[in-house]
């Protein structure tokens, strides 16, 4: 009887290029390389971890409504990979991003290919190059999946015969989101690719499953997706001085699902990395609160008054702790609410659609 080791050779010899390798050795399934987030209460959510964030190899869906942060947060963790000698990509199917809006987050201009293409078929052929190169280790974006188009639609409106798409647009968002996965986990690198949600005003604070929009193909090939949603953010005197994101991950790999976090974001000072930190302290006895709103360091005693005096305290060793707190007690923020009403949904979906059709049981 042959080993598994004696199998890999011949499948070696038989099928070039193949990955195949016993687990514990497999590049692909043993991620050693991260890309951190704006904030590390972000980096656990996805990873569970405060200073990993995105892992190579991985697909990132980020899903929101117009304006939720979503080409923001994929500039900053395209900018934290050109640190880590990542080649950028961003493939623009709206013309929205610019020299500018790339810079304000970091990035360098010059050292991004920048295409912009909303024809998905194109799009296939573009990735289909990037998969020819013998080079690793890329970031490519794709913002986003709403601005797709086929080419049979443009052929037909100049034509003047514009007919139902008929799933057409859906089965080529498929095929180019398989090359697009392939290149990410063959290559060592990172895909992170956006879409809008279509919720109605009543669905609450995070939009359903369903009201993701770019097909199934764009939420079952994710690794992770993290649905955003920005509110204002208030001084005392009632004046917009920033923003708020909240984020939650509908689906994870790397984590335990629907866990939640907030991003601040402040016109002056920019992202507060450590925001959420206070709360995770608090929880462990680093910190604690008492009248008045005074703060007291267990760590060091010092103390202040005002949560926001406590920022200079999350300091590396304090977050090292925490970190090791968030292992040792498997803590999460898990929104049970919305994990049992999106299972509901599924539950319903099941029960009124029929699963080769796609159509209303009668």
């Amino acid at each position: 009887m042959s080993t598994l080791r004696e199998l890999k050779k011949k499948i070696d010899k038989k099928v070039k290029g193949v990955h195949c390798e016993l687990l514990s050795d497999s590049e692909i399934m043993n991620c050693e390389n991260w890309i951190s987030t704006p904030s590390h209460d972000l980096n656990r959510i996805i990873s569970g971890d405060l200073f990993k964030g995105i892992p190579e190899r991985s697909m990132i869906f980020l899903a929101g409504q117009e304006g939720s942060f979503k080409s923001s947060f994929a500039c900053i963790c395209a900018a934290n990979s050109q640190k880590e000698g990542y080649k950028v990509i961003i493939i623009d199917t709206e013309g929205g991003l610019s020299g500018e809006f790339v810079k304000r987050w970091g990035l360098n201009p010059d050292d991004i290919l920048y295409i912009y293409e909303p024809i998905v078929d194109n799009i296939s052929v573009i990735l289909a190059q990037i998969h020819e190169e013998e080079d690793e280790r890329f970031l490519i974006i794709l913002d986003s999946i709403g601005g797709l188009e086929s080419n049979k639609l443009l052929n037909d409106a100049a034509d003047g015969n514009v007919k139902a798409d008929q799933g057409g647009l859906a089965r080529k968002i498929k095929q180019m989101m398989k090359l697009f996965t392939s290149i990410v986990k063959k290559k060592s690198s990172i895909g992170i690719y956006t879409g809008h949600t279509y919720g109605s005003p009543n669905a609450g604070l995070y939009a359903t499953e369903e009201e993701i929009g770019g097909g199934k193909a764009c939420k079952y090939l994710a690794d992770s997706i993290i649905m955003l949603k920005k509110s204002k953010k208030y001084d005392k005197d009632k004046v917009v001085v920033g923003n708020v994101v909240k984020a939650i991950t509908l689906k994870n790999r790397f984590y335990p699902a629907f866990s939640k976090c907030e991003v601040d974001i402040d016109y002056v000072h920019g992202i507060n990395k450590v925001h959420g930190m206070f709360d995770l302290a608090e929880k462990f006895g680093f910190i604690t609160k008492a009248g008045a709103g005074w703060c007291t360091n267990v760590l060091t005693n010092e103390k202040v008054q005002g949560i926001e005096k406590t920022i200079p305290w999350f300091n590396d060793d304090m977050l090292k702790k925490i970190n090791e707190e968030l292992k040792n007690t498997g803590y999460s923020t898990i929104d049970e609410e919305l994990k049992d009403s999106l299972k509901d949904v599924e539950e319903l979906k099941e029960e009124l659609i029929d699963a080769e059709t796609g159509e209303v049981k009668l």
